[in-house]
C-alpha cells in the first residue's frame, strides 16, 4: 500500500510516519508534506493507495483539498481536532476518521480497514458534498479556526478573537476569554488563515478584529483601543485604510 500524508504541522506529519512504519513496515510513505498547494499537483501524477488528510488547514482545508480532484482514485482518512459533536457527520457519510492525537491502536483498524477495501477491488467512496453539507448543517465549519496546541488542534470562533501580536517566530492570541494563546506560526500565516474574516493589518506586529474597535485615536501617531481596552498602534502606512475602514461604517 502506497500512502500519503498531508497535515499542516509537520510534528503531526513525522508522528504519522513513526505509527505507520511501527504498524506496517511493508507499506510505502510515498508522499509527505505539509502544502496542500504543492501536494495537490503531487498527487495527481503518483500512485496512491491511501491518503491521511489533515481537516483545518491554512490556505486550503482538507475539503477543499479534495475538491481539487475530478476523481478520487484514493481512500481517504480525515485526521481531526473536531469535538465529538461534530463526529457524527463523519459517521453519518462512513468516512475514516481518527481525532487528534492519533491513538495507534485507532490508525492501525483504520488502515486495516482501508487495506481490506483494496483487496476488494471496492472503488473509493467519498461523496465530500454530502460531508461538506453535513458538516454545514450542524454549523461545524462556520466561523471558526483552528489553533494548534501541545496536544492537537483547539477551534475558536473567529469572533472571540480581538487581535493578534507578532512575537518574532511566534504569534499570540488575544480572546475575549483574556487567556492569551501562543502559537509557532508567523503573523503572516495568521493573517491568511483570517483573511477571509476581514481581519485588518493596522501594523507590522499587529492583526485585528475589526469588531472589536472601540475607540480610534488620531493623538499620539494615532492608536486603536480595543475591546478589552487594549491600546494597538497604527503604522503610518495602515492609517489610511484604518480612516477608510471608519468612513465606510458612518456610511
Amino acid at each position: 500500500m502506497n500512502i500519503a500524508i498531508l497535515d499542516d504541522e509537520t510534528h503531526c506529519v513525522e508522528s504519522l510516519v513513526i505509527h505507520i512504519n511501527n504498524l506496517f513496515p511493508e507499506a510505502v510513505i510515498i508522499y509527505k508534506s505539509t502544502k496542500p498547494l504543492e501536494a495537490v499537483e503531487v498527487l495527481k501524477r503518483i500512485d496512491v493507495n491511501l491518503l491521511l488528510l489533515d481537516v483545518e488547514m491554512p490556505l486550503m482545508d482538507g475539503f477543499e483539498f479534495l475538491e481539487q480532484f475530478d476523481k478520487l482514485d484514493f481512500e481517504v482518512i480525515f485526521t481531526t481536532a473536531y469535538s465529538q459533536y461534530a463526529i457524527k457527520a463523519f459517521r453519518a457519510q462512513a468516512i475514516n476518521y481518527l481525532l487528534k492525537p492519533i491513538d495507534e491502536d485507532e490508525l492501525n483498524e483504520a488502515i486495516l480497514l482501508c487495506m481490506e477495501k483494496k483487496r476488494q477491488t471496492i472503488e473509493p467512496s467519498l461523496d465530500i458534498d454530502q460531508l461538506l453539507g453535513q458538516l454545514k448543517q450542524e454549523h461545524i465549519l462556520k466561523d471558526k479556526i483552528a489553533i494548534p496546541t501541545t496536544d492537537g488542534l483547539e477551534f475558536i470562533d473567529v469572533s472571540d478573537i480581538i487581535y493578534c501580536n507578532s512575537q518574532s517566530n511566534y504569534t499570540m492570541i488575544f480572546t475575549r476569554s483574556k487567556r492569551p494563546i501562543t502559537i509557532s506560526k508567523t503573523l503572516k500565516e495568521i493573517e491568511k488563515s483570517l483573511e477571509k474574516f476581514s481581519f485588518l493589518r493596522v501594523h507590522q506586529s499587529y492583526l485585528i478584529n475589526p469588531n472589536h474597535i472601540k475607540k480610534y485615536i488620531r493623538n499620539d501617531g494615532g492608536f486603536l483601543i480595543m475591546s478589552d481596552d487594549s491600546r494597538i498602534p497604527i503604522s503610518q502606512s495602515k492609517k489610511n485604510t484604518v480612516v477608510e475602514l471608519f468612513e465606510k461604517l458612518k456610511n
